[in-house]
């Protein structure tokens, strides 16, 4: 099979090449003001693969509320409008704020404008619609209370916070010290918050995410004060308002360029209705390490990066890296997929947040249902066993379980890599059910096979970089490069692999790197092909 099958986009195949730069290669999100990115490298690979107007990542807004959304406690009807835009767009907006819910509810007649409300910085959960309030720590006791006032402490009691004002902090230390109660101070600005150990804006997003069964990595963030600070680093992109406090604004991906709820319809109508496309540049500077090269530099991977395709010969250590790839995903907190015909990857549910299914003969729609609801109600990553089913079986799972993951990352962006196995057993020449059901134009894809001239064509053609631990299956079978385009010679070592991008159909760049360690055992399974 040549290596024209792998296909590049026209669009942006002439760009910059899927290299990681230095900057991506920390692996943390860039310091500084993201408004200045025009500059920015370009798209590394296919980027109509990476991207498609079809797919929508961000499917959450979570904004605070007061010096963001509102000036002077009110929401303005223009932010309003823009909230609504959001809605209308198929996203959610979640509203988190430090008020006391009772005073939020009196500040804020549109609340129902909001799928969720977290309120008092983290420490109560609302639903509008449903009128429901969940507590998400314990009240203030009485003892606290009267120490505060005997000190002579301004303050006022939500259902779970206790709020005052600086300078009265250090009473407050004074009062929780001397009763060695397990609580924190939080500062937003002028304001003392005093909340339960762990309470955060942060915990109160997971939260609501949980409720929402929506992914960390599919939220945007907007805040302006220290207290958001928690929140907006678990987002999948950062925002800050151009009032927000300097602190805050240097660890944005974003600054807005006018202040409060003009800033937030900045963002809305400006880049996220767009789904942040002006920002991919900024995205792609996320990466996972896969390796290190002989100079000793790490290989790392872009997450939203061009799809993948892992190769090698059997026992090469293909699926030591495909566990390497899955593992440095969940550690952080993608939403994985993996389909596994041979039960080969079974050791991962030693991981917290994966599930190992296995599927029996005739059980397909039963773990198709059980998957779905995994996915979307926990962001639990799933890996599906079907070494139990021989080939047609598997074939016809295939096809079952991917209508319902495509389904799904319409609705909420997630799983964020779908992850397919011995594709050759699943999609062979011909397209089959199994291809019928697959999206050709899905971004987070990643097959694994050792056959690759075996998959049907179609299907391989997702592939915009190649991950192969044999020379072999690159240079004679797929025929992306020359024996020569090796570096450091022939053959592979043990645990070595090459990295291949991809550009009009050949090799553009060719790393060797050495794969890092798996933090679990991979268990082989023999079989057949």
């Amino acid at each position: 099979m040549s290596a024209s099958s792998i296909r590049q986009p026209a669009a942006e195949s002439q760009r910059d090449s899927g290299r990681v730069t230095p900057s991506a290669r920390s692996g943390q999100r860039p310091s500084g003001r993201g408004a200045s990115l025009p500059g920015r490298q370009a798209l590394p690979g296919p980027g109509a693969r990476c991207y498609r107007s079809g797919d929508m990542w961000f499917h959450l807004l979570a904004a605070d509320y007061d010096g963001t959304l509102a000036s002077d406690g009110r929401i303005a009807p223009d932010t309003l409008a823009a909230l609504r835009r959001v809605r209308e767009s198929g996203r959610r907006v979640l509203l988190v704020t430090g008020r006391q819910l009772d005073d939020l509810l009196r500040v804020c007649p549109e609340i129902e404008i909001f799928d969720l409300v977290v309120a008092e910085n983290g420490a109560v959960l609302f639903d509008p619609h449903a009128r429901h309030v969940e507590d998400l720590g314990d009240p203030p006791s009485t003892a606290f209370l009267a120490g505060l006032a005997q000190l002579g402490v301004p303050f006022s009691t939500g259902r779970i916070i206790v709020s005052t004002v600086v300078p009265y902090e250090r009473q407050v230390l004074a009062t929780i010290r001397s009763l060695g109660l397990e609580l924190q101070i939080v500062f937003n600005k002028e304001s003392v918050m005093v909340l339960p150990s762990g309470v955060s804006k942060e915990s109160g997003l997971r939260a609501a995410l949980r409720r929402l069964g929506l992914s960390r990595h599919n939220t945007v963030g907007v805040g302006d004060a220290e207290n958001d600070d928690a929140f907006l680093a678990r987002t999948g992109f950062a925002v800050a308002v151009a009032n927000a406090v300097p602190a805050l604004a240097a660890c944005a991906d974003l600054v807005t360029t006018v202040p409060d709820g003009a800033g937030v319809r900045e963002l809305i109508d400006g880049s996220l209705l767009a789904d942040l496309v002006a920002f991919r540049p900024r995205l792609l500077e996320r990466t996972i390490p896969l390796g290190a090269a002989e100079d000793g530099h790490e290989v790392r991977y872009p997450i939203r990066g061009p799809n993948l395709l892992i190769t090698g010969d059997s026992g090469t250590g293909k699926c030591t890296l495909t566990g390497v790839l899955v593992e440095h995903l969940l550690h952080q907190d993608y939403v994985v997929w993996l389909l596994d015909p041979e039960g080969d990857y079974r050791t991962l549910a030693d991981h917290e947040g994966i599930v190992v299914l296995s599927s029996a003969p005739g059980s397909e729609a039963t773990r198709a249902g059980e998957v779905e609801r995994l996915l979307r109600h926990r962001s639990t990553s799933v890996v599906i066993d079907l070494s139990g089913l021989d080939r047609e079986e598997k074939i016809r799972a295939t096809a079952r379980f991917l209508h319902g993951v495509q389904r799904l990352r319409t609705q909420t962006g997630a799983p964020h890599w779908v992850l397919v196995d011995q594709a050759h057993h699943v999609f062979p020449p011909g397209r089959g059910q199994a291809g019928e059901g697959f999206d050709f134009e899905w971004s987070g894809v990643c097959l694994v096979t050792g056959e690759p001239e075996s998959v049907a064509p179609e299907v391989l053609d997702v592939a915009g970089h190649v991950l192969s631990t044999s020379i072999e299956v690159v240079t004679e079978r797929l025929r992306l490069l020359g024996r020569a385009d090796v570096p450091g010679g022939v053959p592979l070592g043990t645990g070595e692999a090459l990295s291949i991008t991809l550009g009009d159909g050949a090799a553009r760049r060719v790393e060797r790197f050495r794969v890092a360690p798996r933090t679990t055992t991979h268990t082989p399974v023999a079989s057949a092909g």
